[in-house]
């Protein structure tokens, strides 16, 4: 549920946000700059970021029969996923599956999560700007846009011009994004696994070092004797890897029991105290970071590491939904841009093409809307 402190900061935002952008419109002008109710748009000129694009362009361009590949599987692949999610949600528990990515709504706003909206939003739009670059296609303009709570981005190339490319060039264009997506999810994940050993997005293969301590509660049982930014590794000879084993090794002891709590940076001497909704539990007095914590192979500073090791999940994360959310063959997405194009190949016919597509569109639309909407009542 949305709370009524949300609801305040997100008017206070805005209001700040308009008056903000009015300002900057008014030097910056209005084609860069765009402000609506709840809305605001900046936009910027290809141009500035041609070394950029003609780097990727040498990269997404050779290989875009692969980008089209990668997108046609991906396609099946998650529109079944949405299919078996929906069907299970209606004819079993209405347990909620999908979860849009809304900073301060369904995440937590952070560095980590602003950062990696960003970077995948980028990643996915310089694919279509290096794509046109490579078939020549001009972009008119690139831009970034806030509407309500959603963080988006889109490219603007000449349309008139792609209308004259041959299918399969049109269809490279749609699923650069989707590729450079793709590609950055392998590169990140690489970079964990070898930044951080024990790693891995597989369950149960995953090797966490211990607990990140974000901060130790005052007045708790472990202030004043257990720093904050420590990694806990083992609670009274009980191995800590992660939350859970550490829920378990705390259902081991009882309330009053002093324990040895060894950390990175030594071992701590804490007498347990007493949960406050259960005092028969006991209760360690920290704030733990749910982000599992991985030794890096370098010499990083354990708050840093614990920041890179969320951020590399959340890219991970968010390049694989938006992956998989713009594959689904649904216009205006690129995958239903790509399926109106084989149908146009097959059927010869550009409107009746355009028909289909959207009707094949509407029911997945609607699976979307209502998998979203059990996320928010469930």
């Amino acid at each position: 549920m949305i709370s009524q402190g949300f609801l305040i900061d997100f008017l206070l935002f805005w209001g700040a946000a308009y008056l903000a952008g009015l300002l900057v419109s008014k030097y910056l002008g209005r084609e860069r700059v765009k402000v609506g109710i709840f809305y605001l748009e900046f936009s910027f000129e290809p141009r500035n970021f041609r070394k950029i694009i003609e780097g990727l362009a040498k990269f997404v361009g050779p290989l875009y029969k692969i980008g089209i590949g990668s997108l046609l599987i991906s396609s099946v692949l998650f529109l079944i996923f949405l299919i078996k999610i929906t069907l299970d949600t209606v004819f079993g528990p209405k347990v909620a599956q999908i979860a849009p990515v809304i900073p301060g709504v369904t995440f937590e706003i952070s560095a980590s999560l602003l950062i990696s909206i960003f970077v995948i939003l980028a990643v996915h739009e310089f694919g279509h700007a290096a794509a046109s670059w490579y078939f020549g296609v001009p972009i008119k303009k690139i831009a970034f846009f806030i509407l309500f709570v959603l963080l988006g981005a889109f490219v603007e190339p000449d349309e008139e011009i792609i209308k004259k490319l041959e299918p399969l060039k049109r269809m490279g264009v749609y699923s650069a994004g989707i590729f450079m997506n793709f590609a950055t999810f392998f590169a990140v994940l690489l970079l964990a696994m070898i930044l951080f050993p024990g790693f891995s997005i597989i369950p149960d293969t995953s090797h966490p070092s211990g607990v990140y301590v974000q901060e130790v509660i005052e007045g708790g049982p472990s202030y004043g004797v257990l720093p904050s930014g420590v990694v806990i590794r083992q609670i009274d000879g009980y191995r800590v890897r992660d939350f859970d084993t550490l829920v378990r090794a705390l259902k081991n002891l009882k309330p009053g029991q002093e324990v040895d709590i060894v950390t990175d940076r030594g071992t701590y001497r804490v007498k347990l105290g007493s949960r406050p909704d259960d005092p028969n539990s006991p209760f360690l007095g920290v704030m733990l970071s749910r982000v599992p914590y991985f030794d890096p192979v370098l010499p990083i500073p354990t708050g840093l590491a614990v920041q890179l090791i969320e951020l590399f999940g959340f890219l991970i994360m968010f390049n694989l939904g938006l992956a998989g959310l713009n594959a689904l063959p649904m216009l205006p997405l690129d995958g239903g841009l790509v399926l109106q194009e084989i149908l146009t190949m097959y059927l010869g016919d550009d409107e009746m093409a355009r028909k289909l597509a959207w009707a094949v569109s509407a029911p997945i639309a609607l699976m979307l809307i209502y998998n979203v909407l059990l996320f928010f009542l469930s």
